[in-house]
């Protein structure tokens, strides 16, 4: 019994010595440990950079620069021309100095706002149509007519006269109204869109 008693003393006294010693952790070494990763970790509010500025909708639109029409036909001065942008047809004809007496603006839009690079085309009354040829037949010779009395043609007379459109015919009719009854063939260069060479060819073929 003594033998073994010893026996089993000596395998406690080898067991505790076989024993791992702990080694306690020190609360100084936790916090630092903590510190460091709160300082790896992004702040999750901060300011993305690439972000497109802020637009205040209070701003005024920019503007666009200025724009280049051509101006061609009856005016003074035919041409290419400079004008702010949002300009109009009558701007870019005042700027080419004006439609000349020949020219006719009744068809043309004087209040259509210009696109850069455009063509601005002014020109006169286009001639009366020729009368159309009947199927098989040939057109008929031209007839010799009576001049037109200026102050009592209608606007169907006047229309019948070489270069004279309803636009032209109706300006007459307008002078004529506005002034009584023509006294001279001379006062036709008086009326919007008669010219020096329109005069000349109207000048024997009307009459007082």
């Amino acid at each position: 019994m003594l033998v073994v008693l010893i026996g089993a003393i000596g395998a406690a006294v080898l067991f505790l010595l076989a024993r791992p010693e702990v080694v306690p952790i020190e609360p100084e070494l936790v916090a630092t440990g903590t510190a460091q990763t709160a300082a790896s970790d992004p702040p999750t509010n901060a300011p993305t950079t690439g972000d497109p500025p802020a637009v205040n909708p209070d701003d005024p639109p920019a503007t666009g620069g200025p724009i280049v029409i051509h101006v061609a036909g009856l005016v003074a001065r035919p041409g290419v021309v400079e004008l702010p942008s949002g300009s109009r047809v009558v701007d870019a004809i005042e700027a080419a100095g004006g439609a000349t007496p020949d020219a006719d603006l009744t068809p043309i839009n004087l209040a259509r706002v210009l696109t850069d690079g455009e063509q601005v085309l002014v020109t006169a009354d286009p001639p009366p149509a020729a009368p159309p040829v009947p199927p098989g037949g040939s057109a008929a010779a031209p007839t010799t007519q009576a001049p037109v009395n200026l102050n009592t043609a209608t606007a169907a007379e006047l229309e019948a006269l070489p270069g004279i459109g309803p636009a032209l015919a109706g300006r007459i009719l307008d002078w004529r109204e506005q002034n009584g009854r023509f006294t001279s063939i001379d006062e036709l260069r008086e009326v919007s869109g008669i010219g020096e060479q329109r005069f000349a060819q109207l000048e024997p073929l009307v009459t007082l």
